[in-house]
């Protein structure tokens, strides 16, 4: 039997570092995500993790079919550091930082068409933080807008995050060929891909993944009736009956009005990522934000 009432008495000797990377790699779900978060590398996550274990004498993590699993030690100290990381907030609160924490503008870059998807997230900040006002800058590049100072945080859909950027990896978000039930009286599912009416991308995001794959993939002669350049555009040309796409699958599986005809393709998945600058601290809107919408928008990629 673990004996929990120890674990205070260690977090008193320890610094706050140490449960900082402990901290990160339960919250990011695998150290690599941590590393990401703390602009360090995954060896770095490991070896603050074993030392962690080896002052308090408790494995923090069981490893079980390939992945990590907190221990009920590392349950225990996850809650009462969690609790700590609270009243640090309060304490910076409390030296005169709340009024830069609650209120303030906050610029938020998110890819061109995609970012209203997230605006029951958003709202959840605005509840948290009503003084804090926000600009939803739709970009077809949201990293840029940040090397730009033209965004304080970002919402971003990328396979990486570029070394200059602090990263927190959310999920991957898979895509899948969909048509509408309008359109599928038409031409049934079962139809060749190349036979087809495909909904294409304009020149601003014909450097893109989805683009790509048609340019790859399809005859130079498929039928496109129309081409788009933002995700709400192709939704709504997909919805309307005019052909197919491939749409994101957490936000058109819920939609009763489109059908997947094809399985996710593993090529073109990506992942969600909320980033801001790694050579600027970040302010207290910004990780009020960041804190806020991660857990958010893991919920909707699960």
């Amino acid at each position: 039997m673990i004996v929990f009432a120890p674990i205070a008495c260690n977090i008193a000797r320890m610094n706050w570092d140490d449960l900082r990377f402990f901290l990160a790699a339960v919250r990011g779900g695998t150290f690599s995500a941590a590393a990401s978060e703390l602009g360090v590398n995954r060896t770095t996550v490991a070896r603050r993790i074993t030392q962690l274990e080896r002052r308090l004498g408790q494995p923090l993590f069981t490893h079980q079919h390939n992945q990590y699993e907190l221990s009920s030690f590392g349950g225990a100290l996850y809650r009462q550091a969690s609790r700590l990381e609270k009243e640090l907030l309060s304490l910076e609160e409390s030296l005169g930082l709340e009024e830069e924490r609650l209120a303030g503008e906050l610029r938020i870059a998110a890819p061109l068409g995609l970012g209203p998807e997230f605006i029951a997230e958003l709202s959840q900040f605005s509840r948290d933080y009503p003084q804090v006002r926000w600009e939803l800058l739709n970009t077809v590049d949201p990293v840029a807008a940040l090397n730009q100072r033209k965004a304080d945080v970002a919402i971003a859909v990328s396979n990486s995050c570029p070394p200059h950027i602090r990263g927190h990896f959310l999920g991957e978000m898979q895509r899948a060929v969909y048509a509408s039930k309008r359109y599928l009286k038409r031409l049934p599912a079962e139809t060749p891909l190349a036979a087809h009416h495909w909904i294409g991308w304009g020149s601003d995001l014909a450097e893109s993944q989805a683009a790509k794959w048609i340019a790859r993939e399809l005859p130079e002669d498929v039928y496109k009736p129309a081409q788009v350049n933002s995700w709400n555009a192709i939704l709504a040309a997909v919805k309307s009956g005019l052909g197919v796409a491939h749409l994101w699958c957490f936000l058109a599986d819920g939609d009763r009005q489109l059908t997947a005809i094809r399985p996710p393709d593993p090529e073109l998945s990506m992942g969600l990522w909320l980033m801001r600058p790694a050579n600027i601290p970040a302010s207290a809107r910004v990780k009020a934000f960041i804190n806020t919408l991660r857990p958010l928008l893991k919920q909707r990629l699960d």
